[in-house]
């Protein structure tokens, strides 16, 4: 597949009078987050190097704050990179202000040879469309799900994972004993939200343009993970503050029978314990089957310098069999279709899960986004909210109607 995408590449740069040699030569500008500079993406910069020569890629990575910091003071000094990764929030912030570079034209004219948006999930397409327009292509798509002790399970007496919240909580007690709890919750917010969608509620309701958060069935799903924790006693108090690894270090260590998570923490696993023996369940189905999205887009600035050869990058970086090494390297999930109907990632009984779970994952604030009407301070008012919740034991019904309307006072001021 890469060598066929290298193929039609360079026929369309030499079509469009871009390759024109080593007397012409520049260098390419890409921002990458840190964790991402895989040797798979190092490979495909050498390939790019190697086809167009005297061209160079500069291949900048940071953090994803300290590189949106260094974006934006670039686009205001209107000089941008060529090519953009960003963590899954940025392209419809950036393309509403008219900062990205509209790829309807380049996804059209090479959809033989590069399949885009037909091979990707539908919802990494959702993500990277604003007002109808392509601005952004999907890299990585992630999502968390239910991670299990098989061992723990069948000590209990249950040959399979839960598949709805009944089951999940008479398993989270049966596996809770002394030094082991049955589940152990995220302390960040986010990790609350498959409990509110599983039960049918939602962050933003586009329909109303409101946060709903407040509703019965979200509170419903907040109150169901606070009981683990202060009723059932199957499930620890967060750890406030704490980072996001602690769920996965205790199950590594063999003291929680289920976490939530996502394939970040395969590696971890895997390394941590070898001869744990674990699995992935498919997200638990109460009124609907759904999860928490996560991912990773690639973007081109409306200024880049050189958007033909970014372009070109990014059919490279996502061909279907540099996914697919990726992945099987680096236990990150991908958003093409047919990198989930690969062989080798439906062998892999942990990536084949995860990638199961894709299809009807949901980027929390996504719909608040596409809207224009995003504002962080919304998402600390829903932290505190689930803090008091989960912390101090208050009634969820009660807090998250008092946080909505806290919430909706913030967007009636945007």
């Amino acid at each position: 597949m890469l060598k066929s995408i290298l193929k039609g590449s360079a026929a369309t740069l030499i079509a469009s009078g871009i390759m024109a040699g080593a007397a012409h030569a520049e260098e390419i500008r890409i921002y990458f987050n840190a964790g991402h500079g895989y040797d798979t993406y190092l490979e495909v910069f050498e390939e790019f190097e190697a086809d167009n020569p005297g061209w160079t890629v500069a291949f900048e990575r940071y953090q994803w704050p300290d590189l949106r910091t260094k974006l934006v003071a670039d686009f205001a000094a209107g000089n941008p990179p060529d090519l953009v990764a960003e963590p899954g929030a940025w392209v419809p912030e950036f393309a509403q202000q008219g900062l990205l570079y509209n790829l309807d034209d380049l996804a059209a004219r090479d959809r033989a040879e590069f399949d885009y948006p037909g091979d990707w999930q539908d919802a990494s397409v959702r993500k990277n469309t604003v007002d109808g327009s392509l601005y952004g292509v999907q890299i990585h798509l992630t999502c968390a799900t239910l991670l299990y002790n098989v061992d723990m399970l069948k000590e209990a007496g249950y040959d399979n994972p839960p598949t709805n919240w009944e089951e999940f909580r008479e398993i989270a007690k049966a596996t809770t004993r002394n030094g082991v709890f049955g589940f152990v919750p995220n302390a960040v917010w986010a990790y609350s939200m498959p409990w509110v969608m599983q039960n049918g509620g939602r962050y933003y309701d586009p329909e109303t343009g409101k946060i709903a958060f407040g509703s019965e069935a979200a509170a419903e799903g907040v109150q169901f993970l606070s009981d683990l924790i202060h009723e059932d006693r199957s499930a620890p108090v967060p750890v406030t503050g704490a980072d996001y690894e602690g769920p996965q270090r205790l199950f590594t260590a063999g003291r929680a029978a289920m976490i939530i998570t996502g394939p970040w923490d395969i590696n971890p696993i895997r390394t941590g314990n070898p001869d744990l023996n674990w699995a992935v369940a498919p997200s638990l189905k109460e009124v609907e089957q759904a999860t928490i999205q996560g991912g990773v887009s690639l973007m081109i600035p409306k200024e880049a310098q050189y958007p033909e050869q970014a372009w070109d990058l990014i059919k490279r970086l996502t061909a279907v069999d540099v996914e697919v090494a990726t992945s099987l390297q680096y236990s990150m999930t991908m958003p093409r279709k047919s990198w989930l109907e690969d062989p080798e990632v439906q062998a892999d009984p942990i990536l084949g899960q995860f990638g199961a779970c894709l299809p009807y994952s949901r980027d929390v604030t996504l719909e608040l986004r596409q809207a224009g009407k995003y504002n962080p301070a919304i998402d600390e008012v829903l932290n505190g909210a689930i803090d008091e919740v989960l912390f101090a034991n208050e009634p969820a019904a009660e807090v998250l109607a008092a946080a909505e309307d806290e919430a909706n006072a913030i967007l009636a001021n945007e």
